[in-house]
């Protein structure tokens, strides 16, 4: 566990024996949430004076060697040693709030939030002052919430909370691990927050913390914990794809898929996760921002029969091969149409072209983009059930699940 600041080591001492700590704690606490809600940088000295008030806080009484709390409260934090026993009293007076409604999940999150928007915006940070020998089931049931408040920012679906607030997330979590240790299970939460975050600052700044330790979960998991990309139909081999283009379902497949991404909102989101427990595999289908499908699945290790990926342009000979056979074949019935008087040689090659350009969209969509973006498809083949296919998986990445599973299955 590493050692807290020496401010904010001496700030919780002083804040543990303070005659007045309670009643401090308590309004700084409801101060410091009027402050997150309202998105401020420091409270309204009315509004400060009738919390004190209420709790029956005297503002001599708020007095410490750090500064007057209420003073603080009122006109913001102005130095470290102001910054450091404004956060630990907030902090504690958070805690005791928690104490008596932990069970209630929403009231939690609320308060992850706020203790982040704090950190992030109001000068302290009371994320790195929580008091020492708080119950484990509320620090884990907060920072639950805090993992959940982060992926939602990473994911654009906090519109109140920025990418301040997002940092100071990835830095509190990762903090909380060390104080934790790798074995708790808040490790590979954070673990794989880290590696599903698309902002490379806070991804780094989960990782950086266990750069001295690489045994750690936090430090070995986030790259390949788990892999993200999107489900697709499970590839084709050389018959079947001949088939599909010479029948015109390549090109009717290929325009419908086209027309859903840009005109329906089509989301194939899928996630492939190495746990403890096994192989995960989730994913949401939606279409105009409805979800119209799940598919949740769990194997354990030993039940997977295979996982493959793709190389980096599948199947490309094939479609090089198709594309040639029909380009030729248009050109040949081209020049037939120039000599024999009839439409019909016309119409064939219209039919061709037609067939060719569903082979180019398909090898484009399949292969060049993909291989172009140093993505894949991973192929997960279980002992009992059915194969699924994710594709639009970071190669490297993929890899590296591979060698995982692998190293498991020894």
């Amino acid at each position: 566990m590493q050692p807290r600041p020496s401010q904010i080591a001496q700030a919780v001492t002083a804040a543990r024996v303070h005659p007045h700590a309670a009643k401090i704690a308590e309004v700084a606490a409801e101060v410091g949430a009027r402050i997150a809600d309202g998105r401020l940088r420091h409270s309204e000295i009315s509004d400060v004076a009738a919390v004190a008030q209420r709790v029956g806080l005297e503002p001599e009484d708020a007095q410490t060697e750090f500064g007057n709390i209420l003073a603080i409260l009122e006109r913001g934090a102005e130095d470290a040693a102001e910054r450091a026993i404004v956060a630990t009293f907030v902090a504690a007076g958070a805690v005791r709030k928690l104490e008596v409604q932990l069970d209630d999940e929403a009231e939690v999150r609320r308060w992850a939030e706020r203790l982040c928007y704090l950190a992030a915006h109001a000068g302290f940070d009371p994320l790195g002052a929580l008091p020492e020998g708080t119950d484990p089931r509320l620090l884990h049931a907060l920072f639950r919430a805090l993992v959940d408040h982060a992926r939602q920012i990473d994911e654009g679906k906090a519109p109140k909370a920025d990418r301040a607030e997002l940092l100071v997330a990835a830095a509190a979590l990762a903090d909380a691990v060390e104080m934790l240790g790798d074995a708790d299970e808040l490790a590979p939460l954070v673990s794989r927050l880290g590696a599903d975050v698309a902002d490379l600052t806070a991804g780094r700044i989960i990782t950086a913390h266990a750069a001295a330790a690489p045994s750690t979960v936090v430090a070995s998991a986030p790259s390949s914990a788990s892999v993200k990309g999107y489900l697709a139909p499970l590839p084709r081999g050389a018959f079947v794809t001949c088939v599909q283009a010479f029948t015109g379902y390549l090109l009717v497949r290929s325009v419908a898929v086209l027309i859903a991404r840009l005109a329906l909102s089509l989301k194939r989101d899928a996630r492939i996760e190495l746990t403890q427990r096994g192989l995960e595999i989730d994913a949401k289908v939606g279409l105009l921002g409805r979800e119209v499908r799940t598919l949740r699945a769990h194997y354990p290790a030993s039940g997977v029969a295979s996982i493959t990926r793709e190389v980096r342009f599948p199947s490309i000979h094939i479609y090089v091969g198709l594309a040639a056979l029909l380009l030729g074949t248009y050109a040949g019935v081209t020049f037939l149409a120039w000599g024999v008087p009839s439409a019909s040689p016309r119409l064939i090659a219209y039919g061709l072209l037609a067939l060719l350009l569903g082979v180019v969209l398909d090898l484009v969509l399949t292969a060049l983009v993909p291989g172009a973006r140093g993505t894949c498809r991973v192929v997960v083949t279980p002992r009992r059930g059915s194969r699924v296919c994710v594709a639009g998986v970071d190669a490297q990445a993929a890899d590296r699940l591979l060698a995982d599973l692998a190293r498991r299955l020894d």
